[in-house]
């Protein structure tokens, strides 16, 4: 009995999270595509200013050429209005020679620490709904926040529990030559001043939103 209710409310939660993933899926879609649009509206309408302050009168030719202007100083300025949403690409990654690596061997030293490095998904593993990845971070591969691990790892074996379905990057992956990991490959030295300057505790922030005083619901004036 007691089984069924766990094996209950795992498919429950099962269920519930692929809901939020395709939620989640849907709105930085909907939003990614209404960047995009204020983006260009946003490159015409400073290109007609200028225009407008400059000569008076808005010409084709110099509209397109100060478009070009204000839009590329946006870019140089990063003003674009862009989610932080990140999707990798894996053009090139066939000409990378693969070198092997005896993982038993250096686990007892390494402790499967590629496992704690970050990288993004591609839109078939997001699709493939196999691999979890950062809800509040779209579209990099979850990981524990305190231990810093990728999420589908065996805290004990530090085996990997979706190993026929893991993502392209992790196939692909050798630490050989990897200064991230060795200070000496050979000497099985780990480079403990990037790993402990790099891969810490994953905390929440809030980022990204305007804040306004409380005044501002009542209709007063509004602090940014």
């Amino acid at each position: 009995m007691l089984e069924n209710e766990v094996s209950n409310m795992e498919n429950l939660t099962s269920s519930f999270e692929q809901q939020v993933e395709q939620g989640n899926l849907f709105l930085h879609t909907s939003l990614s595509q209404q960047s995009a649009r204020i983006n260009e509206i946003e490159s015409f309408l400073y290109a007609v200013i200028d225009i407008l302050i400059k000569k008076g009168v808005a010409v084709p030719e110099l509209l397109s050429e100060s478009v070009l202007k204000i839009r590329q100083e946006i870019r140089e300025k990063e003003e674009e209005n862009f989610l932080d949403i990140s999707l990798r690409a894996d053009f090139g990654e066939e000409d990378r020679e693969f070198v092997p690596v005896n993982c038993s061997e250096r686990l007892p030293i390494c402790k499967a620490v590629c496992c704690k490095l970050d990288f993004a998904l591609n839109a078939e593993e997001i699709e493939s709904g196999k691999i979890k990845w950062e809800l509040g971070r779209p579209y990099f591969i979850r990981h524990e926040p305190k231990s810093c691990y990728c999420c589908h790892i065996n805290q004990e074996s530090k085996a990997c529990n979706v190993y026929d379905h893991r993502p392209s990057v992790c196939k692909k992956y050798s630490c050989a030559n990897d200064h991230r990991i060795w200070k000496d490959f050979d000497k099985m030295e780990l480079n403990d001043e990037w790993l402990n300057e790099n891969i810490k505790e994953r905390k929440i922030k809030f980022t990204g939103a305007a804040i306004f005083n409380y005044h501002s619901v009542a209709g007063d004036k509004i602090d940014k």
